[in-house]
């Protein structure tokens, strides 16, 4: 090989190497990525605006794609970045390969909110089978696919948080017609209290937010012969932001059990 072709040689592999210690140097200080599920209305929706001012790069999931379309939209013209990925939660296919879809796009994930949920309300001799797998598949199985889903990539970047929404109805006695939605809620705890203790030794911290009510829409999305999509709201819900902000609050902290809200505010000394 001659002098000029190995000075050529070697000020190649100087080139790649330098890119390659950069592209690294880069994916470590760039602002933290979150991925929120059910980012179109209530909770998902105030947490995605809530990343947004920290200037984190969102993915936006939900079915209903719309409203997160319109926010994306907001944040990219104020500087930000976000993406928004259709998906109906309630079909494994359309879950299949979400987070890696996030990874190609933004290298990492640092957030993962399990947010996405509604409530089938329904007595047990009242309910029907396929109307009540279906509310497990959106309310648990997708929050379990998608951590899932997160681990692999958390591990490689030395960390991440996931945030599981549950709701004050796993920690109590749910009412008549809302065994359904609190069974989701109870399945939760028991997988993600596991997991907390699986993924610690990775540097992943696990959280389950049980928030009380919230004026929300989840009034209005409810199914079941239960439903009133026209109701009003109790009064002492409080707003979702109230909520968020808590949440953002205690994800700082260990891995565990977040009571956000008023909740939260009845339970303190």
């Amino acid at each position: 090989m001659s002098g000029i072709m190995r000075r050529s040689v070697t000020t190649l592999f100087v080139c790649f190497v330098a890119i390659g210690f950069r592209a690294v140097a880069l994916a470590e200080t760039a602002s933290p990525v979150a991925v929120i599920t059910g980012s179109s209305f209530g909770l998902g929706n105030e947490l995605a605006r809530m990343a947004a001012e920290k200037g984190w790069r969102l993915a936006l999931i939900d079915n209903q794609a719309a409203p997160s379309a319109i926010l994306a939209q907001s944040i990219k013209e104020n500087g930000g970045e976000a993406m928004v990925l259709v998906a109906d939660l309630s079909k494994s296919e359309e879950r299949k390969g979400l987070i890696q879809r996030v990874v190609s796009t933004y290298g990492r994930i640092d957030y993962l909110f399990n947010n996405a949920g509604y409530a089938y309300l329904a007595t047990i001799e009242q309910m029907e089978l396929k109307p009540a797998h279906r509310l497990f598949e959106v309310n648990y199985w997708a929050y379990v696919d998608l951590a899932q889903q997160a681990i692999a990539p958390m591990r490689q970047q030395g960390g991440g948080v996931i945030v599981n929404v549950s709701s004050i109805l796993a920690t109590v006695p749910a009412g008549p017609g809302y065994g359904h939605y609190s069974a989701t809620k109870h399945a939760l705890h028991g997988v993600f209290q596991s997991m907390m203790q699986e993924v610690a030794a990775d540097g992943i911290k696990v959280f389950l937010a049980a928030p009380g009510g919230m004026k929300t829409k989840i009034g209005q999305h409810a199914l079941g012969p239960l439903a009133q999509p026209g109701a009003s709201l109790p009064d002492h819900w409080e707003d979702p932001s109230v909520v968020a902000t808590d949440i953002f609050a205690a994800i700082d902290g260990d891995s565990g059990i977040i009571l956000p809200g008023y909740v939260g505010r009845q339970q303190s000394p």
